[in-house]
């Protein structure tokens, strides 16, 4: 048990790494999407799960801002439709996904694993958030 306690532990000091990261993508996201109202709103929710998940002390407590995360990065997947970018759309949508997986699971290294795949979807569909409002 301590040696799964530890490897969690690890991994969410690594996975807080990569969600630092995330938010300073969102900072530099550009107003030119501002037109779609609640994508910054469900964006700034996943991210803020995301990262919760991240440092959370233990697995319940990661599992359950894992669960939360999932629900925003649906949001944010909707939104970004809304706002005509596909490719954001598809990021979140498989971010969502692997937030679902992380949740589910019951192993530490498992769930370690999904939720830095959904932190790296949720960074990419940010840049391609960025990348649209730039051709608007």
């Amino acid at each position: 048990m301590k040696d799964s306690t530890q490897s969690f532990e690890n991994a969410c000091q690594r996975i807080a790494v990569a969600v630092v990261a995330s938010v300073l993508i969102l900072a530099s996201f550009s107003a030119g999407a501002s037109t779609c109202d609640m994508l910054r709103s469900n964006v700034d929710d996943a991210r803020t799960y995301l990262q919760r998940a991240a440092r959370a002390s233990d697995l319940d407590d990661a599992r359950n801002y894992a669960r939360r995360a999932r629900n925003s990065l649906d949001d944010a997947a909707s939104s970004a439709r809304d706002c005509d970018c596909q490719s954001a759309y598809s990021e979140f949508d498989d971010a969502a996904t692997r937030a679902r997986r992380a949740r589910d699971s019951d192993d530490a290294d498992e769930f370690s694993d999904n939720l830095n795949r959904a932190i790296r979807s949720f960074n990419d569909a940010i840049d391609y958030l960025r990348s649209c409002a730039r051709r608007r």
